[in-house]
C-alpha cells in the first residue's frame, strides 16, 4: 500500500476496502497515453476551489484565452437566458471576456460544421456537471468529440466537473449506482476510467469493479473539490482531498491502489496496465442458425456453407470498414444470406404444414432504438429490406401477413411468386418431419435436430458507434400455418442498445418468446453491469433447455460473443483489429 502522506479524515471510509485487499502499487507497465500537446482538468465534483479555477484560467491562456462552456449535462433540455448568462458572467469575473456556451441534446446537430465551429477556435473548453449520459447520448460519435479531440492536439486545455470529469474516459460509469453501469465516454484520457465524489459518496467498490471488467485500464477516483491535471502521461493533484488509482487484480498480485493528495505528481505510465494499441473501431458478426451440418457430411457441402457465411460476412464488412452504418451493413449481410438457398431465409425457407412459405425478419436500431420487423410474408423476395422500411416509414413495429403484403405493395418492394423459395432440399426436410410427426402425438416442446435449424442473424458496430442486429427464418419446418416465432419480435429474436448491446438469436422461437431472450441480455448488462459474455450465457444456459438454440451479439465495445447450447453454429465474424472468422462446427475462434 502506497499514501503520499498521512491520510486525513476524509479518506476514512475507503481505508476498510484497502485493508481487505491487501492492495500494493503496481509495478511500473505501458501506458499508451495521448501524444498530445493539451491539458486536462479533471475535478471531482463539489466545491471547486480558486486554486483549481485559476490553474485552468492559465493553461486557457488568461485574458487571451478562448472559452466554450458545454452545459448540456445539466437538466435544462434548453438553457434559459438567466442561466446562460450566469454561466458566462462566472468566467468573465475570472478574466475571459471571450467565452461562448455551446449547447444542444440534438446528435444530428452536434454533427453539423456551424454547430463545431466554436471548438475550432477556442484555446479552451470546460464541461459542466450533471448527467453524464446527457453529454454522451449528445455528443459522443459526433464532430463536437473530433473537435475537441482537436483541440488538445494543438495545446489547448479541456475541464470538467463531476459529469465533466467522467465523460473524459472513453469507458465511461453513466451514473450514481452503487453498481456502475458502464458506457462510452469522449476518450479525452484513454485508457482510463474515472469517477467522480470519490471519497465524499464512498465509491471504491464500484470503481474496482469497474475496473475488475476491464482490467486493462486505469481507475481514477477523484474526489470533491480536487482535481487530477493530465499533461500527457504526467499527472498532478490540485485542490483540497484525494485522487485514487486503482488497476486490477491480475495473477498473483491483488489489486493495485494508489492514494494521492495535494502536490502529489505521478508519471501514469509508472500505474497503469498495458493496453491495446487502438479501441475496436468497427465490429460484425454474422449466424446462419444454431445446429450443424451432419458428421458425414461432404468436404464440399461444409465448404458450401462456410463459402455462404464468407460471402455474407465480406458484403457487410466491406459497408462498416469504409465508415457506413451497422443498419445498411445489417441489412445487406442479412440480404445475401436471404438469397442464398442453403440458408432458412428467403430463398431456401422451409416449407410450413400447407406447403408453402411464410417468412419474418426484423431490424432494430441501437442508437434510437426503433425497429422493424414483418411476418408471414409470402411473396417478398428480400424480407429483412421490407422490415426496415417498416421501422423507417411507419410508426408501427411489426406488420403481419396480408397488412405487411399491401405495404410491400406500396413501397414497390421487389416481389417473387411462392414458389420461389422452394428447393428440392427443404422440401424432402418437410416431407420426412410430415411422416415422422404423423407418427406421434405433438408436444409441446420438441427441441429440432441440427439440420433443422438455419434462421439467419447479423449484429454490426459501425466506425460512428451505433449498433444494429437483424434476423430473418422462413421458421419451422411443419409450422402451423400463420405460426409466428421470435425471429420478427424485438427482445426476443432480435435486439439493439447503444448502451449495452446489439443480439440476434437462433433456435426454438417458442423458448425465445418465452424468456424474451435478447432484452433480457441486454438488461442483465444494464442492470447488473455484467459483461455481454456473461449475461448470453446465464440466459442461454439458465433460463433455456439444452439444445435451445444461441446467440451472435457485440457490446458497445466491439467485444464480439457467441453462445450456443445447440450441436454447433453456422457462425462468422470480423473486425477492425484484424479478426476474421468462419465456423461451423466447435472450432476455435481467433479471438
Amino acid at each position: 500500500m502506497i499514501m503520499s502522506k498521512p491520510i486525513c479524515k476524509n479518506i476514512l471510509p475507503f481505508i476498510p476496502l484497502i485493508l481487505v485487499l491487501g492492495v500494493i502499487a503496481c509495478p511500473s507497465i505501458s501506458y499508451a497515453a495521448d501524444k498530445s500537446q493539451g491539458s486536462l482538468v479533471i475535478v471531482g465534483g463539489g466545491e471547486q476551489t480558486d486554486e483549481i479555477t485559476d490553474r485552468f484560467v492559465e493553461l486557457a491562456g488568461g485574458a487571451e484565452a478562448k472559452l466554450v462552456v458545454i452545459p448540456t449535462a445539466s437538466s435544462d433540455e434548453t438553457l434559459p437566458e438567466p442561466k446562460a448568462s450566469a454561466i458566462t458572467e462566472r468566467w468573465r469575473a475570472r478574466g475571459i471576456e471571450n467565452t461562448v456556451l455551446l449547447h444542444t441534446r440534438d446528435r444530428d446537430e452536434a454533427n453539423r460544421n456551424e454547430f463545431s465551429a466554436p471548438l475550432r477556435e477556442a484555446t479552451a473548453v470546460w464541461i459542466s456537471g450533471g448527467a453524464q449520459t446527457r453529454l454522451a447520448s449528445a455528443y459522443v460519435g459526433t464532430k463536437v468529440q473530433t473537435e475537441l479531440h482537436a483541440l488538445l492536439k494543438r495545446g489547448g486545455v479541456i475541464g470538467g466537473t463531476s459529469a465533466g470529469a467522467a465523460i473524459q474516459s472513453g469507458v465511461m460509469i453513466e451514473n450514481g449506482n452503487p453498481v456502475p453501469n458502464i458506457g462510452r465516454g469522449l476518450d479525452l484520457l484513454p485508457n482510463a476510467i474515472i469517477d467522480q465524489h470519490f471519497l465524499a459518496r464512498n465509491r471504491g467498490n464500484r470503481l474496482i469493479e469497474a475496473i475488475r471488467r476491464h482490467p486493462n485500464l486505469v481507475g481514477i477516483g477523484i474526489d470533491e473539490a480536487t482535481a487530477l491535471v493530465v499533461q500527457g502521461s504526467r499527472a498532478e493533484v490540485i485542490g483540497d482531498s484525494y485522487v485514487v488509482l486503482v488497476t486490477a487484480a491480475k495473477g498473483d498480485q491483488p489489486t493495485g491502489i494508489l492514494t494521492m493528495r495535494k502536490g502529489k505528481k505521478i508519471d501514469l505510465k509508472e500505474f497503469a496496465p498495458k493496453q491495446k494499441s487502438k479501441p475496436i473501431e468497427w465490429a460484425i458478426v454474422v449466424h446462419g442458425g444454431a445446429g450443424s451440418v451432419r458428421d458425414d457430411a461432404s468436404d464440399e457441402t461444409v465448404q458450401a456453407w462456410r463459402n455462404g457465411l464468407k460471402k455474407a460476412l465480406d458484403q457487410g464488412k466491406s459497408i462498416v470498414e469504409e465508415g457506413g452504418t451497422s443498419l445498411d451493413a445489417v441489412a445487406a449481410t442479412i440480404r445475401v444470406l436471404e438469397d442464398n438457398p442453403l440458408f432458412n431465409a428467403g430463398k431456401g425457407a422451409v416449407f410450413n404444414s400447407a406447403g408453402e412459405h411464410e417468412l419474418d425478419a426484423s431490424i432494430m436500431d441501437g442508437k434510437t432504438m426503433d425497429g422493424g420487423a414483418v411476418a408471414g410474408v409470402s411473396t417478398v423476395r428480400n424480407p429483412i429490406g421490407l422490415a426496415r422500411l417498416v421501422m423507417e416509414k411507419t410508426r408501427h413495429v411489426l406488420l403481419s401477413g396480408p397488412g405487411a403484403e399491401q405495404f410491400a405493395t406500396e413501397q414497390k418492394v421487389e416481389r417473387t411468386p411462392n414458389d420461389y423459395f422452394s428447393t428440392e432440399r427443404r422440401r424432402e426436410s418437410w416431407e420426412r418431419v410430415r411422416e415422422k410427426e404423423a407418427k406421434k402425438p405433438t408436444v409441446r416442446l420438441s427441441p429440432a435436430q441440427a439440420w433443422q435449424y438455419g434462421t439467419v442473424g447479423c449484429v454490426v458496430l459501425d466506425t460512428h458507434g451505433n449498433l444494429a442486429a437483424g434476423t430473418s427464418t422462413g421458421g419451422l419446418t411443419n409450422k402451423k400455418f400463420g405460426r409466428i416465432g421470435d425471429s420478427p419480435i424485438l427482445g426476443a429474436g432480435t435486439y439493439a442498445d447503444n448502451q449495452t448491446c446489439g443480439v440476434s438469436a437462433t433456435g426454438i422461437g417458442e423458448q425465445f418468446i418465452r424468456h424474451s431472450v435478447t432484452a433480457q441480455i441486454s438488461q442483465l448488462m444494464r442492470h447488473r453491469g455484467w459483461t455481454l459474455k456473461r449475461s448470453a450465457e446465464y440466459v442461454l444456459n439458465e433460463q433455456l433447455n439444452k439444445g435451445d438454440g444461441g446467440v451472435i451479439a457485440i457490446d458497445r465495445f466491439g467485444k464480439i460473443e457467441w453462445v450456443y447450447t445447440s450441436p454447433g453454429m453456422f457462425r462468422a465474424a470480423a473486425d477492425s483489429e484484424g479478426r476474421y472468422d468462419i465456423l461451423i462446427r466447435d472450432e476455435e475462434s481467433s479471438d
